[in-house]
């Protein structure tokens, strides 16, 4: 009974420090984040999931440069398990769709940009990633980390995954394939 006591503690502090979060996320409310130091669109419409951050490899991730493209957003913390599980999954999602015209970003809520550098080198990860991204984790919603949030070409919320599970994959990927089919 002792070590069921122990590794239910355990578990608990686990979740606890990721934060993460059964309930579905509500919509964002406010202004939030994306690419690189590429120029935004001419007359984009800024809307509530919009952001700008700093890039962790340099310059700054304007989700402006986004303009028409569907965009996977997932917040992180470098250590959080969670975050280190889907890392993977959503690196294989940049490869294979990135081209296809989805745009990936990873938005680090530490203010460090070598906690998101480490990250990116443990996971040997492409798709840009900015830091300082706790305001806009706000703006979202997010109830910890990581939240995965899949926008739609108008940069509208298509669809949110609060922490992460292998079994989401599917739904993931079949999520992005709708966005970029448009429909």
């Amino acid at each position: 009974m002792k070590n069921f006591t122990l590794s239910l503690a355990a578990s608990a502090l686990l979740l606890a420090a990721c934060g993460k979060k059964e309930q579905p996320a509500p919509q964002p409310e406010t202004q939030a984040a994306q690419t690189q130091a590429a120029p935004a669109a001419a007359g984009y419409a800024k809307k509530e999931t919009y952001f700008k951050l700093p890039n962790a490899a340099g310059g700054e991730i304007d989700l402006a440069a986004y303009a028409g493209k569907p965009v996977l957003v997932m917040f992180f913390t470098e250590t959080c398990p969670y975050c280190r599980k889907a890392a993977p999954f959503i690196q294989k999602v940049h490869a294979s769709h990135g081209a296809k015209g989805l745009g990936v970003v990873g938005i680090c809520v530490q203010d460090s940009a070598q906690a998101a550098k480490n990250f990116a080198q443990d996971f040997s990860v492409t798709f840009p990633l900015a830091y300082k991204g706790k305001e806009i984790s706000r703006n979202y919603r997010t109830q910890g980390v990581p939240y995965i949030y899949l926008l739609d070409k108008g940069h509208e919320v298509y669809d949110v995954w609060e922490g992460y599970d292998p079994q989401y994959d599917g739904s993931i990927l079949k999520a992005v394939e709708t966005v970029l089919a448009g429909k």
